[in-house]
């Protein structure tokens, strides 16, 4: 495994080069805009369950969901009611997910409004800030909207996945990236209730096949202990904001600047080369 001072410039360089202007096709982009907490925990909950496949599709149906809404997606939510609604998003598919699917999360993110008051405080509420993970308050949330949508399907349970289950839950740690660090990319609207420090990284498939090529992660299986494994090398980096390189190490291989089994002449300029095993193994 390598070292951790060897690999930080290089994750630094990263880090300063993927800001805010490389967000698009990432879904943040289609909700980011909003600037209420309520709106973007709302906004933000939707885009993250629902970012998997494409990242142009996802960005896409993200879009075609929150501009349903108007301008506040939590009053949406608020004064959602299925039975007078059922021409919104009449048609809608996604992969596997259905307007069904659709309307039982927002009926879930109703009900939580109306029990907790905020999605913030579902999460509180399940939480144990002592812990070094966010997984006690995910988990809880999680299962929570399960039991608020009314819905048991697989599909259903596949989009509210359970993070206790021992997948990576990406989307779920996706979420509280967005929530919990405020920057340049993250809008933050749980910053001061949330620490960065206990959030782990989003295990998706670019972020673990450079992780592995850089020689940060050692597992071959991409779940939960894989996650935690990348998350405690990044925290001794920076053990306040451990998650704060997954945006620029995402967006590395999402955008094409490191693709799987480049050649090596694609390779002699990358950024990570210096420190990057592949070929050369």
């Amino acid at each position: 495994m390598i070292q951790p001072g060897k690999i930080k410039p290089h994750l630094d360089n990263l880090l300063d080069k993927f800001d805010k202007s490389f967000l698009t096709p990432d879904p943040l982009a289609a909700v980011n805009h909003f600037t209420s907490r309520d709106d973007l925990e709302t906004a933000c909950l939707i885009a993250a369950v629902f970012a998997y496949g494409r990242a142009d599709l996802i960005q896409k149906n993200v879009s075609a969901i929150v501009g349903s809404m108007g301008k506040s997606p939590a009053r949406f939510c608020d004064k959602f009611k299925p039975e007078t609604s059922k021409g919104w998003m009449s048609g809608f598919v996604y992969r596997f997910h259905r307007r069904d699917d659709l309307v039982s999360l927002v009926t879930a993110i109703k009900k939580a409004r109306e029990k907790s008051g905020s999605l913030l405080n579902l999460f509180l509420e399940n939480d144990n800030p002592s812990a070094d993970t966010i997984l006690p308050g995910l988990d809880g949330m999680a299962s929570a909207l399960r039991g608020y949508s009314g819905r048991d399907t697989q599909a259903f349970r596949t989009l509210l996945s359970d993070p206790s289950a021992g997948g990576a839950s990406k989307r779920w740690c996706l979420f509280l990236r967005w929530m919990a660090r405020k920057d340049d990319v993250d809008p933050g609207p749980w910053s001061e209730k949330v620490s960065k420090a206990r959030l782990v990284i989003p295990l998706d498939t670019h972020v673990s096949r450079i992780a592995r090529q850089l020689g940060m992660i050692k597992r071959k299986s991409n779940d939960w202990k894989t996650a935690l494994e990348l998350t405690s090398f990044l925290r001794r980096l920076d053990p306040d904001d451990p998650v704060k390189y997954d945006f620029a190490i995402c967006s590395y291989g999402k955008l094409g600047y490191c693709v799987k089994n480049a050649r090596q002449d694609q390779c002699e300029n990358c950024d990570l080369d210096p420190v990057c095993s592949h070929g050369k193994i």
